[in-house]
């Protein structure tokens, strides 16, 4: 991969399934993903000297990324064009927006058209267009940290996690992070059973839902959403946002910085940063 594009590259629906855009049969030729723009709010000091920035937002964007699709036969092409299509056309009719990977970072986008150039004389070669809406301008980067209760923290090396995000656990009832980027992170917060009114503390906010959580149930606090779901072991999910502490900020986000995790130790939690860059890192390993 590395001696054809200096970074790895995939796009992943949203039914899980991902094409690559760094190897044969398809290698991305340009694009437009590494450019970013904010949407800067401003108003002018009175006698007009000068103005004030009250406001920088990201918007909803559209890059461009032109693909070369080649193949040795035709049916490997002509294979390659079709699952691409398949695979991008997926999240238009599920209106549910994919994830461009650009190493260990998405942004959340749809592919909203695609251009074709073909070639009359060499007929396993397109080159393909395509214009993504990108509903979530922020490069995404997830890490997952996890306090344990005390009484389980000598099997805390047993314990496996599928996904693949990095895990980091606890050392006691606390555990550390470090936002490392210029702006807030997005948490999702789960508290895992048995408990009753449990709250989790991320530097000196608290996060905490007034329910009781059976063995095997756990109640996630999603801040990108803005929702709180109890899920029993069953499966079923329910609403409890009504339950959440109302005199704290549930979704308040992780500021810049280091950060402690902690729980009371009577029960497990896990939360999962969501660092955001204006672009993927360039010196990414």
């Amino acid at each position: 991969m590395g001696d054809i594009l200096p970074y790895s590259i995939f796009y992943e629906n949203s039914a899980g399934e991902t094409i690559r855009f760094d190897e044969a049969p398809i290698v991305v030729q340009t694009t437009g993903l590494f450019d970013w723009q904010f949407s800067v709010s401003s108003y002018d000091r009175a006698l007009r000297d000068g103005g004030r920035v009250v406001a920088a937002r990201r918007p909803v964007q559209e890059r461009s990324l032109v693909l070369d699709v080649f193949a040795d036969s035709q049916q490997e092409h002509d294979a390659a064009i079709d699952r691409l299509n398949n695979i991008l056309e997926r999240d238009l009719c599920a209106v549910v927006p994919g994830k461009l990977w650009i190493n260990n970072r998405y942004i959340r986008c749809f592919a909203s058209a695609s251009v074709k150039t073909l070639n009359r004389d060499w007929t396993s070669y397109t080159v393909v267009g395509l214009t993504l809406k990108i509903i979530s301008p922020a490069w995404v980067a997830e890490e997952t940290v996890t306090v344990l209760p005390t009484a389980q923290q000598s099997q805390s090396g047993d314990k496996k996690y599928p996904g693949k995000y990095p895990y980091r656990y606890s050392e006691g009832n606390m555990t550390r992070f470090v936002n490392d980027t210029a702006g807030s992170a997005p948490m999702i917060i789960k508290i895992f059973g048995p408990c009753s009114n449990p709250s989790v503390y991320v530097g000196e906010n608290e996060y905490s839902v007034n329910t009781g959580l059976s063995a095997g149930d756990y109640v996630m606090i999603d801040q990108r959403d803005k929702s709180i779901i109890h899920v029993s072991q069953s499966g079923a999910r329910s609403n409890v946002f009504h339950l959440r502490k109302k005199s704290v900020d549930n979704f308040r986000p992780a500021p810049p910085g280091a950060l402690s995790v902690s729980c009371s130790g009577q029960f497990a939690c896990e939360v999962t940063f969501l660092t955001q860059r204006s672009e993927p890192e360039w010196n990414y390993h």
